[in-house]
């Protein structure tokens, strides 16, 4: 029929349950191949497979109570990754969609809008190409954040992120932006013309 848990696995378990960090080590350790095999075999990109794995086995540690003894704990540990793939993807696709209407929006925008006021220097220059290399997802972030003026809340309800997260990655950015534009305006200045 389908599998079970080894006697000896059940044993592991019921510690695990019982707050013993040790037995769910093992219990990792004896399944962790499998779980990145199985999130390898289905993730869309290879950057996916540690987290998922990770993930799939912190959700099991907080849920290990819901597991049914006698069942198979490789199953259930496929089904939480499974889930949790599918809605890593889930997430990308709505992130990859709102970029593709922000990246209308700004085109639209840009198409209509009167010529901007000049904004030239070796400083800005630099700036708007370090700004260019960035990830969509990140200019999107800064668009939202000083072309549009916006809270972190709002800004984290738009990227489907935490506000905290929305403010540590714009301290972030703050500080790679600043480095880079350092960078080129020491390069520019020390190079060749």
């Amino acid at each position: 029929m389908g599998e079970t848990t080894a006697p000896d696995e059940a044993a592991q378990i019921r510690a695990a349950c019982a707050g013993d960090h040790a037995a769910f080590e093992v219990l990792v350790h004896q399944h962790l191949r499998h779980v990145r095999t199985f999130v390898a075999l289905r993730a869309p990109v290879p950057q996916l497979i540690d987290e998922i794995a990770h993930e799939t086995f912190v959700f099991a540690f907080r849920n290990l109570g819901l597991f049914t003894p006698g069942t198979s704990l490789r199953a259930w540990l496929r089904a939480i990754a499974s889930n949790l793939l599918r809605a890593e993807v889930q997430r990308h696709a709505r992130e990859h969609a709102g970029q593709l209407k922000y990246a209308e929006r700004i085109a639209a925008k840009e198409s209509v809008s009167p010529a901007a006021p000049d904004r030239s220097g070796p400083e800005v220059e630099a700036l708007d190409e370090c700004v260019r290399r960035l990830p969509p997802a990140m200019r999107q972030l800064l668009q939202l954040k000083y072309g549009d003026s916006m809270e972190s809340d709002a800004i984290a309800r738009i990227m489907n992120r935490t506000a905290a997260w929305v403010r540590t990655t714009l301290f972030r950015l703050r500080q790679s932006l600043r480095a880079c534009v350092e960078s080129r305006l020491s390069l520019s200045a020390g190079g060749p013309s």
